[in-house]
């Protein structure tokens, strides 16, 4: 059996490892020069630093499993880290005593909002969340006050217009999941591999190669190519290579792109499904911006969804003593934002940052970066799972198994492993019972 694997991101990478282990010969196609997606990475002072900020929650086990048998186990480190919300000023948000100190809410919000996160641990069926908004499910929770001052500009500035339509699962999975991170001294720690996440790419590509995975970079799917009702066939630098199986990893408008006889229907099933794009610029200065691993932004004046110091987490030292700083911005592809220089950029938000962090000015900035990624977040609305995609098309032989599919759990590296395993088990099933 020959598969292909289109898609060179952590789910593509995982989906090659789980056949490849267990013999099925595989082809992986990725458009880019490097692997990773999402994941990808650059780097600082010779090491490496993910172009988009990525960590580990205490619940992520499928990504901690990978790191360990690639033989980085080691370097996998649980970290203290802090949490802050700006509004007014910079707010520490990191323990329940920090919360009592969150004056920017009454005292009686404030344990509102307590109660809130400890609610939030007690759920364990998502289904009824499915038709309630965020905003509904949170103004029940904590009252209407707690969600104008703290939720309301949270979800504005992560989904803009679409921030009233997301559903109450979305935002229960991610309070879980921050919870989950919790000790039970109530620190949150973290989880990152010394060095950068780029070392796991790096290693699972070597053991890709090693398993006979046939990895080809820089070499884009020009089209999917159905005969006789099923999946036969990718074209791909003008070459036309028969296959049994395939497996897409992009975003489903990718994905439909290059598949052009797929089943009206069906196409019109995945163009339900609505993503935002993200702008993540990173910045080396010269001095830390505070003492805030993870910044959430409420001020709906400030265009940017969060600050994220990653050398409050990572020694700088081995970054050539760089301080690194992520800003994220979630937006529409069409916002004009999204082809923006980096300088201009930066320079845009330069008045923010002087008006958050006490005597920024632009000369502590020493290098900048920016990456744009089209398909980040898919919006979660009510109902979700009715037009989440199986990962079984109704091609036979075709499969899709994407961030879309990652539901009722949220994006990111682990689930993306996850979902690559899920995908080759079924596949594999499929050929058994054939």
């Amino acid at each position: 059996m020959r598969v292909a694997i289109v898609g060179g991101g952590m789910t593509g990478l995982s989906a090659a490892e789980a056949l490849a282990s267990k013999g099925v010969a595989c082809t992986l196609f990725e458009a880019d020069d490097t692997l990773g997606g999402l994941a990808g990475s650059f780097k600082v002072g010779g090491t490496y630093l993910e172009r988009f900020y990525h960590h580990l929650f205490t619940s992520d086990i499928a990504m901690a499993e990978l790191v360990e048998r690639v033989g980085l186990g080691s370097q996998l480190e649980w970290l203290p880290t802090s949490n802050s919300y700006y509004v007014n000023k910079l707010y520490r948000l990191s323990t329940p005593l920090d919360l009592l100190r969150f004056t920017h809410i009454s005292l009686l919000d404030r344990i509102r909002l307590g109660i809130l996160y400890l609610r939030t641990t007690f759920v364990r069926d998502w289904l009824p969340l499915e038709g309630i908004t965020a905003k509904d499910w949170l103004v029940s929770m904590a009252g209407q006050a707690v969600y104008e001052s703290v939720w309301r500009p949270l979800l504005r500035n992560k989904f803009g217009q679409h921030a009233d339509r997301v559903s109450a699962v979305w935002m229960w999975n991610k309070l879980k999941l921050r919870g989950s991170s919790r000790g039970s001294k109530q620190e949150e720690r973290l989880g990152y591999v010394k060095g950068g996440f780029g070392q796991v790419i790096d290693a699972l590509q070597e053991r890709l190669v090693a398993l006979g995975v046939d990895i080809r970079l820089g070499c884009a799917v020009e089209e999917i190519v159905l005969a006789d009702g099923k999946a036969t066939g990718v074209r791909s630098a003008g070459s036309l290579e028969s296959f049994d199986q395939i497996v897409v990893t992009t975003a489903p408008p990718l994905f439909t792109e290059m598949t052009p006889e797929l089943p009206s229907d069906y196409v019109a099933s995945l163009e339900r499904i609505e993503y935002l794009a993200n702008v993540c610029v990173v910045l080396e200065l010269d001095r830390s911006l505070s003492n805030t691993y993870w910044l959430n932004v409420g001020d709906p004046s400030i265009p940017f969804t969060g600050v994220i110091e990653h050398t409050n987490m990572q020694q700088r030292d081995m970054y050539g003593g760089a301080h690194l700083v992520y800003i994220s911005r979630y937006l529409d592809a069409d916002d004009p934002l999204y082809t923006t220089d980096t300088d201009e950029i930066v320079a845009s938000y330069v008045p923010h940052l002087a008006k958050m962090f006490q005597g920024f000015g632009a000369d502590w900035i020493k290098r900048t970066w920016s990456w744009r990624a089209r398909y980040t977040q898919p919006v979660i609305g009510l109902h979700y799972s009715q037009i989440k995609p199986d990962l079984a098309t109704p091609i036979p032989n075709l499969w899709l198994s994407c961030m879309a599919s990652v539901y009722p759990e949220d994006r990111g590296m682990n689930y993306a492993v996850v979902y690559g395993q899920k995908v080759a088990q079924l596949l594999l099933d499929s050929r058994a019972h054939a």
